[in-house]
């Protein structure tokens, strides 16, 4: 619940006169929606964007109902053919002075949601990054579909990818920049990978050829491209999948964090150095994470936020181990990034 609680946070910091977006894909907690409503009802300018697939939630509708002229609430929109896979947060000011907040995560808006594995991350006072994050959403609601979006913007504190995309595949382009050598490391947690993004894996098995290790926990629901990354030389957990008419405080959590973390020589502007980056958002390792839906994969370069996303995917790895060896028969995630 760490996700849902950070956001209904922000709602209730928001500052009076100010303005709070949120960008999400499926959209089914009341509670959510109670705190846009009382954010409202204290003179926030509360915007929020669902995907068509949650026009007709309780969450929804009571938004629509309870909010009245107060908060904004747009289904659908449109930059790609594909669904609006988003779901982050944007807030002008907080009523302690702090400004541009940005949170973006791999988490949607559903009960479902507090028992998997998930990722979020606040970037504040970032005009730039805040401003980006705008100008998407306001291309988003005027609902002109563009499959050759392809925008990206790059500020002091991070660089934003936003789908859809014809250009480049943004997890392969980062893969292509690590120089590979034995102190290396790689790692993802990924909730779906798909045999569509087959270039990411034979530039994987290059990168383990030349001394890389690379590590890769999945929902075993994307089991169909195990077998490639094994050939290509990866380590790979199958994290256990649990059905969602099965979820209950006490069994364990899927996966559905989207995150690839790099500890590399990295070039950076035709020079290479040591990097550790961050990579999180909504993107999944599909084609139509990358070429249909409205997505945001954001990139964070921070020893302190890297060091906190392994230590997380540690934590979902030991779990997963366990789970699979039967060590274990349930587990609940008590906390998350």
């Amino acid at each position: 619940m760490v996700h849902e609680r950070t956001v209904q946070d922000l709602l209730r910091r928001a500052a009076s006169g100010t303005a709070v977006h949120l960008a999400t894909y499926t959209f089914t907690l009341t509670s959510l929606a109670r705190a846009c409503i009382a954010a409202a009802d204290r003179g926030v300018d509360v915007n929020v964007l669902v995907d068509e697939c949650s026009a007709e939630t309780d969450a929804t509708r009571l938004l629509l109902e309870g909010g009245g002229d107060r908060a904004s609430v747009t289904v659908g929109g449109a930059t790609g053919d594909g669904i609006d896979h988003n779901k982050f947060l944007l807030a002008e000011e907080l009523r302690d002075g702090t400004s541009k907040v940005v949170l973006q995560s791999s988490s949607n808006f559903t009960i479902a949601q507090r028992y998997r594995h998930n990722t979020s991350v606040v970037v504040r006072d970032d005009g730039d990054l805040y401003d980006a994050y705008r100008m998407y959403w306001d291309d988003m609601v005027a609902g002109e579909t563009d499959p050759n979006y392809n925008r990206t913007e790059e500020t002091d504190a991070a660089t934003v990818y936003f789908s859809p995309r014809s250009d480049v595949d943004t997890h392969l382009e980062a893969l292509e920049r690590v120089t590979p050598s034995r102190d290396a490391t790689i790692r993802f947690v990924v909730s779906i990978w798909t045999p569509r993004r087959s270039a990411v894996v034979e530039r994987i098995a290059e990168l383990v050829e030349g001394g890389c290790t690379v590590e890769v926990i999945l929902d075993e629901e994307s089991r169909a491209i195990v077998p490639h990354l094994r050939r290509a030389g990866a380590d790979v957990l199958e994290y256990p999948s649990t059905a969602l008419g099965e979820l209950t405080p006490g069994q364990s959590p899927n996966v559905h964090s989207k995150t690839m973390l790099v500890d590399a020589d990295v070039d950076a502007d035709g020079e290479t150095k040591r990097r550790r980056l961050v990579y999180t958002g909504s993107q999944n390792l599909s084609e139509a994470g990358l070429c249909d839906n409205h997505e945001a994969l954001l990139r964070i370069e921070d020893d302190d936020v890297y060091d906190q996303f392994v230590g997380d995917w540690e934590r979902v790895y030991e779990q997963g181990r366990r789970l699979v060896g039967g060590e274990i028969s349930a587990l609940v995630r008590r906390s998350g990034i």
